[in-house]
């Protein structure tokens, strides 16, 4: 049996062996037409030759596409026979492009797929408002679910610096509503992040002894809404780097931080605006002797880089356009596309170095801390070793009793958390003398020396 040539919208596999290059095709596909079928078991002439398919085989799949292309689609995966013999289908569509496959963009060419130039990629996010789509679909929520205090706090801070209109009186329905945030009732996707008291946002911190960050002595976990965790990352930090003190002239003293204030500021709004928050999304802060590490959970665009953004005046490309909208509204944004150009020149003037590491699924910026003998703060609280272990923990406790050999992904995809968040929690189960690693990175296991489960 022949299924035709591949076209724009069909590509063929010949195994479940090519999935990584199927995921490129996926991407291609959604960015042309929004929308594809790919089997597995055919041969690029189109004949079929089949496929073994066991009982984890859609499953797998199914995981590799919603692990591997952002924004997250929902593939149908199925195995059909065709001719006697088992092929699987794939099937998938979606809205929000552009889409990317393990953090780089594809075009569709004919029957072919090729990365998209820097170029391309501008073109196409500048022509596509990547965030509408997402950010107004309506959530079960509703003004039960506010957190007042929040928003009247972003009331009096968008009013007092004329970027909202004062109302004739306050009405929290009226406000949402003319934020587009509420609609029939209901918070949108932005109103719910930025507002909800459902606490859908979850931001870690931790403070290290040493930079291969093995022991802490400051280690937390937060959740609240947007702007809950902005204020909170950004007191976090100030409270946990150096601070010097300079004579301002005979009788008054001024306050210097090792790192610009603003340069800081700039980053956690850059990164709580620019998040994506279409799947498990968990900002972290990271502070070792040297650097401050603020990280992102949305890929930067592929072929571009903060300093192109701060040198080339490129447009600004959000992924939540109204997300960033009402966050300029508060004036915790100033200006579109310039917090990368700002930061940049911050550090300069201030003799601060910063660079950048971008990863699958997330994006970090470094901070670099200026007197590394005086990094380690003293204002944090040394957590005690038998303290009440997080759920996380626990989770991991019991994912390695079944097998103590399980990798960081393994264990990530069975709890539901990141691997950075399986690593730190890894980390904390070793320093506490729960968990000692025997072998090597790759060849070895887990042993649990004690297990605080056992009662």
């Amino acid at each position: 049996m022949n299924l035709g040539n591949e076209s724009e919208t069909l590509e063929f596999k010949k195994t479940t062996a090519e999935i990584e290059k199927a995921m490129s095709n996926i991407a291609s596909m959604l960015n042309k037409h929004g929308y594809g079928t790919l089997y597995f078991g055919v041969l690029p002439n189109g004949e079929v030759i089949g496929q073994q398919v066991s009982a984890n085989t859609l499953n797998d799949i199914a995981k590799k596409v919603l692990e591997s292309i952002r924004p997250i689609i929902y593939p149908i995966v199925q195995e059909v026979v065709l001719d006697g013999k088992s092929v699987v289908k794939v099937e998938f569509s979606g809205k929000e492009r552009p889409y990317s496959a393990n953090g780089r963009y594809y075009k569709r060419v004919h029957d072919r797929t090729e990365e998209m130039t820097p170029y391309e990629l501008r073109s196409e996010m500048s022509s596509f408002d990547v965030g509408s789509l997402w950010e107004n679909h309506l959530t079960a929520y509703g003004l039960e679910s506010i957190d007042s205090d929040t928003l009247r706090t972003f009331y009096k801070k968008a009013t007092s610096c004329g970027r909202i209109q004062e109302l004739p009186f306050y009405d929290e329905a009226a406000l949402l509503s003319g934020l587009g945030l509420l609609e029939e009732g209901k918070l949108t996707n932005a109103g719910y992040y930025l507002f909800s008291n459902r606490r859908p946002v979850v931001l870690k911190t931790a403070v290290y002894f040493t930079d291969e960050r093995i022991s802490f002595s400051d280690i937390n976990r937060f959740e609240g809404n947007i702007y809950n965790l902005l204020d909170k990352s950004f007191q976090y930090i100030k409270e946990h780097i150096n601070w010097r003190v300079e004579q301002n002239d005979a009788v008054s003293r001024i306050e210097v931080p090792e790192i610009p204030i603003e340069a800081i500021r700039e980053i956690l709004v850059n990164s709580f605006a620019h998040a994506d928050y279409r799947g498990i999304t968990e900002h972290e802060i990271d502070i070792t002797p040297t650097v401050v590490e603020i990280y992102n959970p949305g890929e930067f665009p592929s072929g571009l880089s903060p300093e192109m953004f701060a040198t080339d005046h490129i447009k600004s490309m959000p992924r939540n356009r109204v997300i960033l909208n009402t966050l300029y509204k508060s004036k915790d944004v100033e200006v579109f596309g310039s917090g990368f150009r700002k930061t940049y020149a911050l550090c300069n003037a201030s003799g601060s170095k910063c660079s950048y590491k971008s990863s699958h699924g997330g994006f970090s910026f470094f901070l670099q801390r200026r007197d590394v003998s005086k990094n380690v703060t003293d204002n944090v609280t040394i957590k005690h070793e038998k303290e009440k272990l997080s759920a996380t923990d626990i989770a991991v406790l019991n994912s390695l009793k079944s097998d103590p050999a399980k990798t960081r992904e393994q264990i990530s995809k069975e709890v539901g958390k990141t691997v950075r968040t399986v690593q730190r929690s890894l980390g904390r189960l070793s320093d506490k003398g729960f968990l000692k690693r025997i072998g090597s990175k790759s060849n070895g296991y887990w042993e649990i020396i004690l297990d605080p489960l056992d009662k």
